[in-house]
């Protein structure tokens, strides 16, 4: 007899079979971002955006990035997909730019001098922030991915922001992530 898994629960369960696939060593190295890519698109599936957000029905899923981070590589491959049954534009934006027409922003560990910044301007907006840097969670990006000290990708999130974005992120996702509540001023 064949058992199925719950829709809902299968693309959850990929992405905790990705969190323990990614160990220590010089083949996890090269799998480090392809995995962390993979995470994001992941993510996409257990949080809604505010419909109004979405100019029309063929409006993209504007994915951007800033700073400079070997991800870009990996994330111009989620821009041949579709998220959120959307086409997924690629953006690439500087630190200075209005991030506020990206749905999902993901912020390049180069970008560390300039996080207050930009958190402060997205503070409140439906927009998922991603990094991957220690600490960015605590500086208020929403999903933060990391390497525990076995070297697997995990993620935090950051509550306080994201209760302010009007995000509407699965409990089964939260359930998954560490969760960060303070921020650091």
């Amino acid at each position: 007899m064949s058992r199925r898994m719950p829709r809902v629960a299968l693309p959850l369960a990929l992405v905790a079979a990705i969190a323990g696939a990614c160990p220590a060593s010089a083949a996890a190295d090269e799998l480090e971002y392809p995995v962390k890519a993979e995470f994001i698109e992941r993510f996409t599936r257990f949080i809604d955006w505010p419909t109004q957000v979405f100019a029309g029905p063929d409006a993209p899923f504007v994915l951007c990035v800033v700073g400079s981070t070997p991800m870009e590589a990996h994330l111009e491959r989620i821009a041949g997909r579709r998220l959120k049954e959307r086409r997924v534009e690629l953006r690439r934006l500087k630190p200075t730019a209005d991030a506020g027409a990206c749905h999902l922003l993901f912020v390049a560990g180069s970008e560390r001098g300039h996080i207050k910044q930009i958190i402060t301007r997205l503070s409140g907006k439906p927009v998922l922030t991603v990094g991957d840097s220690e600490g960015f969670a605590r500086e208020g990006v929403l999903i933060n991915l990391i390497l525990d000290e076995d070297g697997h990708v995990r993620f935090e999130i950051c509550s306080n922001e994201l209760r302010k974005s009007g995000l509407n992120v699965s409990a089964q996702l939260l359930r998954l992530a560490r969760v960060v509540t303070e921020v650091q001023p």
